[in-house]
């Protein structure tokens, strides 16, 4: 009797198990595609929604650049010529996040800022 029930409690792990990752497989990756230049970034503001997972794929269309999220810990050093720097996370709660460029690349580096916008879930009516 107790190999039986603990047969059936392995069973019942591993569909809850494979049930849990079929979830979370099924919700969609928000990527972005972000260029920084001498001295922006494109788009100058990133829009997501709070809890959604996020890829942003940034890339430089002229020199090293940083792209830092201090709020979120995040801080990529983009290389020049076109490889990317690669950040993944979950948005945050609602709310501006800062974006700025933290690798000096020159006069107007104080000015290379952006931000992310993340707003929370529509609504919906029931």
């Amino acid at each position: 009797m107790r190999l039986v029930t603990l047969v059936s409690v392995a069973a019942a792990v591993v569909v809850v198990g494979a049930a849990a990752h079929t979830v979370r497989a099924a919700q969609p990756v928000h990527e972005v595609s972000v260029i920084a230049k001498k001295f922006s970034f494109e788009p100058a503001e990133i829009q997501v929604v709070a809890g959604e997972s996020v890829r942003l794929v940034v890339r430089s269309a002229d020199s090293v650049h940083g792209f830092a999220i201090p709020a979120l810990k995040i801080d990529l050093q983009v290389p020049r010529g076109g490889d990317p720097a690669v950040a993944e996370f979950i948005a945050p709660p609602a709310g501006r996040y800062e974006v700025a460029c933290s690798e000096f690349c020159g006069r107007g580096h104080g000015q290379m800022t952006a931000a992310l916008v993340s707003t929370g879930p529509a609504q919906t009516s029931r």
